[in-house]
């Protein structure tokens, strides 16, 4: 099944509405760089779950 936007579009879109969406994507992401994978994951998909 194919989506009908892109998964990019969509994080960026709810990043710009939300500013709690956006503190919660730069937390993974800095969890995914110092190397805490499984960590940076869960935050990550919280990010995207929660609207």
């Amino acid at each position: 099944m194919a989506l009908t936007k892109a998964f990019k579009d969509t994080i960026q879109t709810r990043a710009q509405r939300y500013p709690a969406h956006k503190a919660l994507l730069q937390e993974g992401i800095e969890f995914l760089l110092v190397g805490d994978v499984d960590t940076g994951k869960a935050v990550l998909r919280d990010c995207i779950r929660v609207v």
